[in-house]
C-alpha cells in the first residue's frame, strides 16, 4: 500500500494514543509524528545509549512483541526523549496491566478471501492492526449502497452493531474498494459514533484500509453502534454489484441497492461466494430498491449484483 507521509499525525492523535494506549499504536504513532525513520531512531537510541535492533523496534511498532525487562524498559524510556515525548509517556504503557487479547476466530476465513483480494494488496498496510477485527463479534450489518442515473455508485453507508469480545476495543478497521480501475478516490464522507484515524490506500487496486476510532473503549460483552459512508472525490464509478465479506459468524447481514428511476437494472440476482453457480433473482420494488438479508451468516462472501441491460 502507499503509505502516508511519516508526519501523517496530529498533536492530538499522539496525545490519545499515549493516555489510552496500546503501547504498539502509541509507540507507531509518535514516530510518524516525529518523522523518523526506524534507522534514524535506532541512530538516536544508540548515541544516548541504548542497543537495539531494526528488527525489535519493528516488532515492538507492529505489536508482535512487547518490551519486557530493565534493558527494554531503559530503551523504551530512550525512546521517548528521541520523540520528543515526556518522561513515562511509554514506559508507562509498557507497564501498564494488559488486557488478553481474544483468540481469532474459530473457523473464519482469511483478510484477502473476506475481501476478494490479493494478499499483496494487504502486505504494506503499515501501522494498522488488520486482525483488530477479531476483537468484535459482529451482531447485525447494514449496507446501503445509492446509485446514480449514470449507473455510478454515488454513496455507501454502512451501520455496524458489534459486540466487544474483551476489555478495551476502541476501534474496527473499514475496507472498501471501488468495482472498477481508472483513478477513483473513495473519500469517507460521514461518520457517527466514531472518528477516522490512520487510513492507507492502495494505488494499483484502490483498496483503501480505514482506522475507526469509537467514542470510548469497550467492556467485554459490550455492544456498540457505529456507522460511516463512503462516496467520491470526482466521478464516481460505474458498478454492478454490492458484497460485504466476513472473516467470522455474523448474525445478520442486509445488503441494500437504491436505483435512481432513471436507471433501473432489468434483472438482480443474489450471490454467495464470488463464484457461486446459484444465483437467485431478487426482485426490484416499486421503490426502486433491491436487498438480500443473511441471518446466521457463516464466514465469506455474501452479495448481489444486477444487470443493466
Amino acid at each position: 500500500m502507499d503509505a502516508l507521509p511519516e508526519n501523517d499525525t496530529d498533536d492530538t492523535e499522539v496525545v490519545d494514543a499515549v493516555r489510552e494506549g496500546p503501547f504498539d499504536v502509541a509507540f507507531d504513532l509518535a514516530i510518524r509524528h516525529r518523522g523518523l525513520s526506524l534507522e534514524a531512531l535506532q541512530r538516536r537510541m544508540a548515541i544516548r545509549g541504548a542497543q537495539v535492533s531494526l528488527a525489535t523496534l519493528s516488532y515492538w511498532r507492529r505489536g508482535r512483541r512487547h518490551p519486557e525487562g530493565p534493558r527494554s524498559l531503559h530503551a523504551v524510556g530512550v525512546a521517548e526523549g528521541c520523540l520528543g515525548l515526556p518522561a513515562a509517556a511509554l514506559t508507562s504503557l509498557v507497564t501498564r496491566p494488559r488486557v488478553r487479547r481474544a483468540e481469532p476466530w474459530p473457523g473464519g476465513v482469511s483478510l484477502a478471501s473476506a475481501l476478494g483480494s490479493e494478499p499483496t494488496e494487504l502486505a504494506s498496510c503499515d501501522g494498522i492492526d488488520l486482525d483488530g477485527n477479531a476483537r468484535l463479534a459482529l451482531a447485525s450489518v447494514h449496507q446501503r449502497a445509492t446509485l446514480g442515473a449514470d449507473r455510478t455508485e454515488r454513496s455507501v453507508r454502512t451501520e455496524l452493531v458489534v459486540t466487544s469480545r474483551e476489555d478495551g476495543v476502541d476501534r474496527w478497521v473499514s475496507f472498501f474498494r471501488p468495482q472498477t480501475g481508472g483513478g477513483h478516490q473513495p473519500v469517507l464522507r460521514s461518520a457517527r459514533c466514531c472518528r477516522p484515524g490512520r487510513v492507507r490506500r492502495d494505488a494499483a487496486s484502490e483498496l483503501v484500509a480505514l482506522e475507526l476510532r469509537f467514542d470510548y473503549p469497550l467492556r467485554a460483552g459490550e455492544t456498540y453502534v457505529f456507522d460511516f459512508e463512503f462516496a467520491y472525490d470526482g466521478t464516481p464509478p460505474e458498478t454492478s454489484y454490492l458484497q460485504f465479506g466476513v472473516r467470522a459468524p455474523a448474525r445478520q447481514i442486509m445488503l441494500q441497492a437504491c436505483f435512481d428511476p432513471a436507471a433501473v437494472p432489468v434483472r438482480c440476482y443474489r450471490y454467495d461466494g464470488e463464484a457461486s453457480a446459484d444465483r437467485p433473482e431478487l426482485p426490484v420494488g416499486p421503490s426502486f430498491t433491491s436487498h438480500i438479508a443473511v441471518l446466521d451468516a457463516q464466514p465469506g462472501v455474501y452479495g448481489m449484483c444486477w444487470e443493466w441491460d
